[in-house]
């Protein structure tokens, strides 16, 4: 199962009596994924697709329930996907269907049927549209089950819900930002996507949609995510650190012998100086910190580092 449809079988188990959320959820997922037919006389129906069946029967119910209308599950093979289906709630014309698109918005000034333009430019703001909060939940939740995407957090962070228009989309947007979302929005193939792939704001927009358990793996994987990109710096540090001083130490070996092999040897430095090379060549692999322990006066990092600058110096100067 998908990361998306683990998120969209949470949302199917949350169940609320009130009907104004119900209906905010159901206008949702209309505005997502419906679209109404016309029979005959110009009478209306309404015709709304899922690649779920469950999300299908979902509506289905509330349809029943709410309205007490005539509705049927079609189910067809997808023209896309091979071994998947499309199940198209469909509600055929009759009384009431009217009362329905009237009560959401759905019949814009007697302009051409579509649900995606209920709200005119410039029309309804968030709150006049949903002046309750826990309707903004329910209708979020709707978008996101009428055409929402997230990807699994272990491969990477992208959630996304695909509008039918302009208007829609920055609609979706303004009502995001109302939970603090910055949503972008970008337009593919005649349809319009608000997306988002900071994964701070997909765990807060999963809490406000209610699938907390999605929110918890999503978490999860964050944390071992950084946890292991923690470690990884910390070795890709040590081991910068570590080649560095193989390198500095193989550089300050051979200046040595530079100077053993000269004229006057090393018997020609100062008794600080021999010293320092006797031990480098006695223990080229230890560190600047590992070899001033080994000094019979104790000596700094900075001290031992100085001294075989200075030898270093001495071998270039031959």
């Amino acid at each position: 199962m998908s990361f998306t449809a683990e998120v969209k079988e949470q949302l199917l188990r949350i169940n609320t009596s009130k009907r104004c959320c119900r209906e905010a959820e159901f206008l949702a997922f209309l505005r997502m994924s419906g679209n109404i037919s016309l029979a005959a006389g110009g009478q209306a129906g309404i015709l709304a697709a899922s690649g779920n069946a469950a999300i299908a029967r979902r509506y289905f119910k509330l349809v029943k329930e709410l309205w007490q209308l005539r509705a049927e599950i079609l189910m067809r093979d997808s023209q896309h996907f091979k071994k998947s289906r499309i199940y198209t709630l469909r509600i055929p014309p009759q009384e009431g269907v009217q009362r329905i698109l009237l009560r959401m918005g759905g019949i814009p000034d007697g302009n051409p049927w579509s649900l995606s333009q209920s709200f005119k430019p410039g029309g309804l703001s968030v709150a006049e549209a949903l002046p309750a909060e826990c309707c903004r939940r329910a209708y979020l939740r709707g978008a996101f089950l009428g055409n929402g995407f997230v990807s699994d957090p272990k491969r990477s962070y992208h959630l996304e819900i695909v509008c039918q228009d302009m208007t829609q989309a920055h609609f979706l947007l303004a009502l995001a930002a109302e939970y603090a979302l910055t949503f972008k929005l970008a337009e593919r193939k005649g349809r319009f996507l608000t997306y988002c792939k900071d994964s701070t704001q997909i765990s807060d927009f999963l809490n406000v949609i209610g699938a907390h358990g999605a929110l918890l793996q999503l978490e999860n994987v964050k944390i071992i995510k950084d946890t292991s990109n923690n470690v990884n710096r910390v070795i890709n540090c040590d081991t910068a650190n570590t080649d560095k001083t193989i390198d500095a130490a193989q550089r300050q070996v051979q200046a040595i012998r530079r100077l053993a092999d000269s004229p006057q040897g090393l018997a020609g430095l100062s008794p600080s100086l021999r010293e320092t090379a006797a031990l480098r060549l006695e223990n080229p692999e230890l560190s600047l910190l590992e070899l001033a322990r080994l000094f019979a006066k104790p000596i700094s990092k900075a001290g031992l580092y100085h001294r075989l600058q200075k030898l270093e110096k001495l071998a270039e100067d031959l």
